[in-house]
């Protein structure tokens, strides 16, 4: 019998000298995580679980370490889009610059903090801006939207600014900011495109009296007026002060199921919304599926998604669901993968942890080839700290490509991770 160390010499000999045939060159992407994984600490990998994806992202397309990012997106142009407190960094999915923005129509691009892509691939991101109006300055909340941002020449090419665009500010008297109001605590906190490349828009703030204008907790849509520029059409019929099924209290996101890559049509106009509680609260349902729906007389009604209620109230279905009540502290970014998973990512700043579910709200996903479970297998992770399956305030995440992204941004970097399952 040969000794073993002998064996062992000759089958890392094959392997070395084969390895470019049988798993594609060492400089393919997929293959050097592959590497990646099997120089992950011992004790992560479960029989599902994700992987973290070494190296995370800790260097901002300006050159410098990135300062706590505040959300990510990895467009329909396969470009991974990062917001935080410098500005809007751009890096290839190999995490390598391409264009730095920190100037917005003339002003710093300040507080950037939300960022998406629409079919068009007009870039979208929520931030805040200065003006002066009768001799008294403010800075308010913002949506740009930004043109060849990849060219190296970005340019923006409108602004939802408010109050200035909330056409439920009447009368026109009303339009401008006011102390009264508390405009300045008013944020723009998420951003989703839909089908028709139109937005929804969350929104919240500390006046939410719907006897003078409506409430600033909202969900606004907009969409091209005659001359292409983006007007308000509407605030949701959704409670912005009573937690239900159909509410928004003080949302922090919202995401619709039109998600890169590019594809034919989407038939699937639900979207969801996360919400977050005051201080030393907790909301029973903090997540919700919101359903539009047309009526016979033509008018759409916004309707709640009962069927994650149902998944919820089948504890045999699975171990977690979206709709359990108390599921999360303070959801702080929500993510899907639009590709044959269906899987929805919800990320709680308050837990430091990411959720996964199916796309039938049951915790989890799908079990690995050759077991004999029906149920999701669970894979949501997290706590506190700065390990590889750790966060600290995370505020975004995404997926593309079976990789997903998180925004840890008290730790300075964008996470990624993969289901182990997915190597193989």
């Amino acid at each position: 019998m040969r000794p073993p160390f002998i064996l062992l010499i000759a089958v890392l000999a094959v392997t070395t000298a084969g390895c470019d045939t049988l798993f594609g060159s060492k400089q393919d992407e997929t293959t050097e995580e592959i590497f990646e994984e099997g120089r992950t600490p011992p004790g992560f990998v479960d029989e599902v679980s994700y992987v973290p994806l070494n190296p995370f992202f800790e260097q901002g397309a300006n050159g410098q370490p990135l300062d706590a990012p505040q959300d990510v997106y990895v467009g329909y142009d396969r470009f991974l889009y990062v917001v935080g407190e410098a500005g809007l960094h751009v890096l290839d999915r190999a995490g390598r610059p391409q264009t730095f923005v920190d100037e917005a129509a003339g002003q710093p691009l300040r507080d950037p903090h939300a960022v998406i892509q629409d079919r068009r691939l007009r870039l979208y991101v929520a931030a805040r801006r200065d003006t002066t109006i009768d001799g008294m300055d403010w800075n308010l909340p913002v949506v740009y939207q930004f043109a060849d941002v990849t060219t190296g020449s970005p340019r923006v090419t409108d602004i939802i600014w408010h109050p200035f665009d909330d056409n439920s500010r009447t009368p026109r008297t009303e339009e401008n900011p006011t102390t009264a109001l508390q405009d300045e605590a008013v944020e723009f906190t998420g951003i989703a495109v839909r089908a028709n490349n139109r937005l929804y828009v969350s929104r919240r703030g500390p006046v939410n009296d719907e006897q003078f204008i409506n409430p600033q907790n909202a969900i606004l849509t907009f969409a091209p007026d005659s001359v292409g520029r983006l007007e308000n059409t509407q605030a949701l019929p959704l409670s912005p002060t009573r937690p239900s099924l159909r509410s928004a209290v003080h949302p922090s996101d919202v995401l619709t199921f039109v998600q890169p890559p590019q594809r034919p049509s989407y038939s699937n106009d639900e979207f969801l919304m996360a919400q977050s509680p005051a201080p030393g609260e907790q909301l029973t349902y903090a997540v919700l599926s919101i359903v539009p729906t047309e009526t016979p007389e033509g008018r759409t009604i916004y309707e709640a998604n009962t069927d994650f209620l149902q998944a919820a109230l089948n504890p045999d279905g699975g171990q977690g669901f979206l709709y359990e009540e108390n599921k999360f502290e303070n959801p702080s970014d929500l993510g899907f993968a639009a590709d044959g998973s269906g899987y929805i990512y919800v990320l709680d700043a308050g837990t430091d942890s990411l959720f996964t579910f199916t796309s039938n709200g049951i915790e989890g996903v799908s079990p690995p080839p050759g077991s004999d479970a029906i149920a999701p297998a669970p894979a949501s992770f997290g706590g506190t700290g700065d390990g590889a399956t750790q966060f600290n305030d995370p505020q975004g995440v995404t997926y593309f490509d079976e990789i997903v992204y998180v925004a840890d941004t008290g730790n300075d970097r964008i996470a990624r991770f993969r289901l182990n399952t997915d190597f193989e």
